[in-house]
C-alpha cells in the first residue's frame, strides 16, 4: 500500500517532472522537446489551413517562401522521435545483455506495454466521450470510433488512412510494432562477431524497400509533393502506403539502434574518429543535411517538374534526416567536436519539464488544435474588426494557445497515469 501511495504522490510526481535524474542523456530531452513543438506547429497549420474556407495549404506553403518551410518540414519531428526511441530501446537491451548474457523478454515487453498503454488508453477515452458528448452521429462517423480496436491493438496503421481513428497515432503503431520484433533481431545478430553489420544492412535495404514501394505505385511515383496538399484523396493514398508503415519508417529508429550500438559497444573508438579531420567534417555535413531538409519547399509547385527529385527525395530524405541527427546525438555524449555548442542549446534543463511531457502532449494535441482552431476561425470570422489577423498570424497565435492548453492537458495525465505507472514499473 505504501509504494502505491508512493507511486501516485504529488509531490513526488511533481519533483521528477523537474529533476532531471543522474545517468540519462540530457541533449535528448532538448531533441525530443523540440521535436513536439515542431509537431504543434504542422498540425496547427495543416488543421488551420485546412479548416479555413478563405485559403488553401498550398497557396500558404508558397505565399511563405523558404523561411517558412520549416513549417511544413516539421513532419520529420517524428523521425526524430523515432530515433531516440531506437537509441534509448538499443541501449536498454545492450545493457541487458551485457548484464544478463540475454534479453529479458517478458520484463521487456512488460515494461513498453507499461510504458505506453495506460496513458494512451486513457486519450482514447478521451476520444470517445468527446465524440459522444458533443458531436452527431455523422461527425462520430467521421471519426471512426468503431476502429479504435485497431489503436487498442497497436495495429491501427494497417488500416486505409481514412478511416483511422485517432489517425495522429499511426507512430505509435510503429514503435510498439518496433519493439515487439527488435529485441528477436538483436538476438539473432548478437551471436555474429560484428552484428552492427547486420544493423547496417537492414538499413541500407530500407532505402531499396521504400524505393521500391515509391516505383511501384503509380500515383506516388508520377504525383509530386504538391498533390500531397492540393488533393485529399492523393494524400489518402499517399499517408497509407508509404508514409505510416513500419517497413517504409523502420530507417529512423535504426539510426538510432546503431547509434547506441557505437555509444555502448564502441565508445573509445567512436570519440577517436570524432576527433579526426574526418569526423569534424561529418559533424558539419550532418548539421548541414538537417538544415537543409528542413528548409527544402518540396511541397510547393515549383518542384512539380523535378521528377527524380521528387523520387529520390522521398527515398533517401527520412533516413538521411535520421542519421544525421544521430551523429549529431553521439557528438554531444561524447562531448566531442561541436558538442559544447550542442549541448548548450539541447542540453539545457530548460527542456526536461516539456520532455517529460512529451508523450502525453502527442496523445492529446490534435484534440485542443482543433478547438483552437475551430474557435479562432470562428471569431476571426464573426468580428473581423476585433481579430484583424493575417492567417500567418492568426496561425502563430492558434499555435501558442493550443500548446498551452495541450501541456496542461499532459501535466494531468502524467501526474495521474503516466508517472505513476512508471513509478510502479520499478
Amino acid at each position: 500500500m505504501s509504494s502505491l501511495l508512493s507511486a501516485f504522490s504529488p509531490v513526488r510526481n511533481i519533483k521528477q517532472l523537474f529533476v532531471r535524474p543522474p545517468g540519462n542523456f540530457p541533449v535528448l530531452d532538448g531533441f525530443r522537446a523540440l521535436s513536439m513543438l515542431m509537431i504543434m506547429v504542422f498540425h496547427t497549420f495543416a488543421i488551420y489551413t485546412n479548416s479555413h474556407p478563405d485559403i488553401t495549404m498550398i497557396d500558404m506553403i508558397e505565399e511563405g517562401g523558404l523561411w517558412w518551410s520549416w513549417a511544413w518540414n516539421a513532419d520529420k519531428s517524428v523521425d526524430i522521435f523515432f530515433v531516440i526511441s531506437g537509441f534509448l530501446i538499443s541501449g536498454i537491451l545492450l545493457r541487458q545483455i551485457d548484464r544478463d548474457g540475454k534479453i529479458q523478454m517478458w520484463n521487456f515487453y512488460s515494461r513498453r506495454f507499461l510504458r505506453l498503454s495506460p496513458a494512451y488508453w486513457l486519450a482514447i477515452g478521451i476520444y470517445v466521450w468527446l465524440g459522444y458528448s458533443t458531436m452527431g452521429p455523422e461527425a462520430r462517423e467521421h471519426l471512426k470510433i468503431d476502429n479504435l480496436w485497431a489503436n487498442i491493438l497497436y495495429v491501427n496503421n494497417f488500416l486505409p488512412y481514412k478511416e483511422q481513428a485517432m489517425n495522429w497515432t499511426w507512430t505509435l503503431a510503429i514503435e510498439e510494432q518496433f519493439y515487439l520484433l527488435y529485441p528477436l533481431l538483436l538476438v539473432f545478430v548478437m551471436k555474429f562477431r560484428n552484428p552492427e553489420r547486420w544493423l547496417w544492412g537492414m538499413l541500407g535495404l530500407s532505402f531499396v524497400i521504400t524505393f521500391a514501394v515509391i516505383m511501384g505505385d503509380e500515383q506516388i511515383r508520377s504525383r509530386p509533393g504538391s498533390h500531397i496538399v492540393m488533393d485529399p484523396d492523393f494524400h489518402a493514398h499517399h499517408f497509407s502506403v508509404l508514409y505510416d508503415n513500419l517497413y517504409t519508417r523502420y530507417g529512423a529508429l535504426l539510426c538510432g539502434c546503431l547509434g547506441a550500438f557505437y555509444y555502448f559497444h564502441h565508445e573509445a573508438a567512436t570519440k577517436r574518429f570524432m576527433s579526426t579531420p574526418l569526423g569534424h567534417a561529418l559533424g558539419w555535413l550532418s548539421l548541414a543535411v538537417i538544415v537543409v531538409l528542413m528548409m527544402t519547399p518540396v511541397l510547393s509547385r515549383q518542384f512539380d517538374d523535378y521528377y527524380w527529385g521528387n523520387i529520390l527525395y522521398q527515398t533517401f530524405s527520412r533516413n538521411l534526416f535520421s542519421g544525421a541527427l544521430t551523429y549529431l546525438i553521439l557528438l554531444c555524449v561524447e562531448k566531442s567536436y561541436m558538442s559544447q555548442v550542442l549541448n548548450l542549446i539541447f542540453a539545457n534543463r530548460f527542456w526536461y519539464p516539456l520532455a517529460q511531457l512529451s508523450y502525453s502532449m502527442y496523445l492529446l494535441h490534435v484534440l485542443p488544435i482543433v478547438a483552437m482552431v475551430s474557435l479562432g476561425i470562428n471569431a476571426m470570422q464573426k468580428y473581423p474588426e476585433r481579430y484583424d489577423y493575417t492567417h500567418w498570424e492568426a496561425m502563430c497565435i492558434i499555435t501558442l494557445y493550443s500548446t498551452g492548453l495541450t501541456i496542461l492537458g499532459a501535466v494531468i495525465i502524467y501526474l495521474l497515469v503516466e508517472r505513476p505507472i512508471m513509478n510502479l514499473r520499478k
